[in-house]
């Protein structure tokens, strides 16, 4: 593994000179006051993703992003309800699995309340996103061929301060460019709204749910995306 600070660096000067400082097939069963028992009912919480519904096996999900999505948008959040419902994880999969097939990918922790993806990958969190929309050295790791990573950092400031930042709509703008893929991992709706940014930069997300979810979590993370005028791509049922 190799690190490197050129995209970034490159981004920082251009910023300068600008003068800018699966679905899982078959049910899901989420209890809440009326517990979610069959695959319409997850419709009714969420609306109808652009993918059918289909098992989340290796690969399979993956070609199903590939042919659906990122042939014609490269940045996609992955988001959910609530905390702890595996989305790091199924980002990091995703991502390997993209990479390995070829595709040119970069996976970001946009995470600030929880961060995960430093740890997922064995990476010390710091020279990460936050240092970079705060003027400071930031590095993407080379975690295998064609995936790169860019881990959350560490800061005292409030998320939606950073996020609202230009430079963080320029990263997302610069990457989008040199990357045929861009997997955004996104703190829970629960914690904040943080994940419209990217939701309406890219203009989808995919939702990452449990059994244990809530109905009334799933609507507030689908008022949102409706707000950023995102669209439901899929519907990954964790096992976590």
């Amino acid at each position: 593994m190799t690190t490197t600070t050129l995209f970034l660096s490159s981004l920082a000067a251009n910023l300068a000179l600008a003068g800018v400082a699966g679905l899982a097939a078959g049910y899901a069963f989420l209890p809440g006051r009326r517990p979610v028992r069959s695959e319409i009912q997850l419709v009714e919480a969420l609306g109808v993703p652009l993918l059918a519904a289909r098992p989340l096996v290796p690969h399979a999900f993956s070609r199903q992003l590939l042919a659906h999505w990122f042939h014609r948008r490269p940045v996609l959040a992955v988001v959910s309800a609530e905390r702890g419902t595996g989305c790091t994880r199924v980002a990091a999969q995703l991502a390997r699995e993209l990479a390995a097939m070829g595709e040119r990918t970069l996976l970001i922790d946009a995470d600030f309340r929880s961060p995960g993806l430093h740890a997922e990958f064995g990476l010390p969190n710091r020279g990460g996103l936050t240092d970079f929309l705060e003027g400071r050295p930031a590095m993407l790791a080379h975690c295998a061929e064609n995936l790169s990573v860019l881990v959350a950092g560490r800061s005292g400031t409030d998320p939606l301060d950073l996020l609202s930042r230009q430079r963080m709509q320029a990263l997302l703008t610069q990457a989008a460019q040199r990357y045929r893929v861009v997997l955004v991992d996104t703190p829970s709706s629960a914690c904040g709204p943080d994940l419209q940014l990217f939701a309406a930069f890219g203009g989808g997300a995919l939702v990452v749910t449990r059994r244990s979810a809530s109905p009334k979590g799933l609507k507030r993370l689908r008022a949102l995306l409706d707000g950023s005028k995102a669209r439901i791509v899929g519907t990954v049922l964790s096992s976590t």
